[in-house]
């Protein structure tokens, strides 16, 4: 049986949960609300009245934040929908059916997107924040700028791919995220002045 985290309201593999690496994991219980998915604003508002249809309660939070979704408009929005696990696999169901979407092998991940003004954390450990994307005036390829948010706030900048690559597991078998820098919860993310 998976563990849960109650802090990211998600089924965990393993004793870690790998986005917010809380070690205070516990079993699952019927009651415990968990991700479906996260989904653009106006999908969420059809699948929560999708899931009230068939008596499945349902929260959301805002994967954003309100404020930011108050200032840059809903269409940019995207929300995390949450149900009860005992009504998880339905909830699922109704969401693939929905979706009309084919069995997807996990390989084949959607594209990740860049929070700007976000907090990130490195998978060896640092915080950053995003500031912008540029672009290279030769090439046009992407970069994400980027400042630590330790030592001495320097600014870094990144091809925007690699920022957002996959840890290479060969080289570090041991790193606690999938990806080489992952968005941190506002509530994780401690500014160390």
């Amino acid at each position: 049986m998976p563990l849960y985290c109650e802090n990211c309201m998600k089924l965990v593999e393993g004793p870690i949960c790998p986005t917010c690496r809380n070690r205070k994991l516990k079993e699952v219980e019927p009651g415990d609300f968990c991700l479906v998915a996260e989904v653009h604003y106006m999908q969420a508002e059809m699948l929560k009245e999708l899931f009230r249809d068939n008596d499945i309660p349902c929260t959301d939070r805002s994967v954003l934040g309100a404020g930011i979704t108050v200032n840059l408009g809903v269409n940019v929005g995207y929300t995390r929908l949450y149900v009860p696990y005992d009504r998880l696999d339905l909830a699922k169901e109704l969401y693939d059916a929905y979706f009309n979407a084919p069995d997807i092998p996990e390989e084949q991940e959607a594209p990740r997107t860049l929070l700007i003004g976000h907090v990130y954390r490195h998978f060896k450990g640092g915080l950053y924040r995003v500031e912008d994307v540029a672009r290279h005036s030769e090439t046009l390829e992407e970069y994400v700028v980027y400042r630590k948010l330790y030592d001495d706030k320097s600014l870094w900048i990144r091809p925007k791919e690699m920022f957002l690559s996959p840890v290479d597991r060969e080289k570090y078998p041991d790193a606690m995220q999938d990806y080489r820098f992952e968005p941190v919860e506002e509530n994780n993310a401690e500014d160390p002045e």
